[in-house]
């Protein structure tokens, strides 16, 4: 005998109890392929129209989840900015490249430029203010923090790349090209050959010394 009863109805709109902590913490619980709005709702058993209240469109919730995993790595780890605009650069570079590839598929949707990243902003103000008061012009603290982001999200990536590919694609395709070739390219050989990890911690301190030696030759 069937149950008489009328299935409940899916909950829209304000009524449905929502904000975006709830909303994150559903997608976050979910297989990245089922990561949609209305895999979401699902999840939630809500209809899909009532996360358009917190939620625009997936790409909006892709960034919720990278500002999330950012947030939630960076704000675990105790900051130590140190005395001097060398030190905070480090210790808050180590932390971003670490908590960019916590995010990992996500990274793509993370942005820097978002409103929704300001709680993060704290270290890169005491940069800024550290390089300023050292007598930097404006512009140049503007342009090394830029360059410092950009060293990290590019690292972060490659790194992601490179961990669900066992080895940086890039890399190996250069291997079995020079490797159809029997002559030539000796100093590629020789770097191919030496198999470095350009993909580790070893290789990020390496960038951010460079970091550090070009913006010191900049000081007024």
């Amino acid at each position: 005998m069937s149950d008489p009863r009328p299935a409940p109805r899916r909950r829209r709109g304000a009524r449905a109890g929502l904000d975006q902590a709830a909303i994150v913490d559903a997608a976050r619980g979910l297989d990245p392929v089922d990561v949609t709005m209305q895999g979401v709702a699902t999840a939630l058993g809500v209809d899909r129209k009532a996360l358009n209240h917190h939620v625009t469109d997936r790409e909006s919730l892709l960034e919720l989840l990278a500002i999330d995993a950012f947030r939630r790595r960076f704000s675990a780890d105790e900051v130590d900015l140190g005395e001097t605009w060398q030190s905070a650069c480090r210790a808050y570079a180590d932390n971003m490249w670490h908590s960019l590839v916590d995010i990992g598929q996500w990274l793509p949707y993370f942005r820097f430029t978002s409103p929704r990243d300001l709680a993060i902003a704290g270290p890169a103000d005491v940069i800024a203010a550290r390089m300023l008061a050292a007598g930097f012009e404006p512009v140049t603290v503007s342009r090394a923090l830029h360059l410092l982001v950009t060293i990290c999200r590019g690292f972060a990536q490659d790194a992601v790349i490179g961990s669900r590919a066992g080895g940086h694609p890039q890399v190996e395709d250069l291997r079995v090209a020079l490797a159809t070739e029997r002559e030539g390219y000796v100093a590629l050989r020789e770097l191919v050959d030496a198999r470095v990890d350009n993909y580790g911690a070893e290789q990020f301190a390496f960038d951010l010394d460079a970091f550090i030696a070009a913006i010191e030759r900049l000081a007024p």
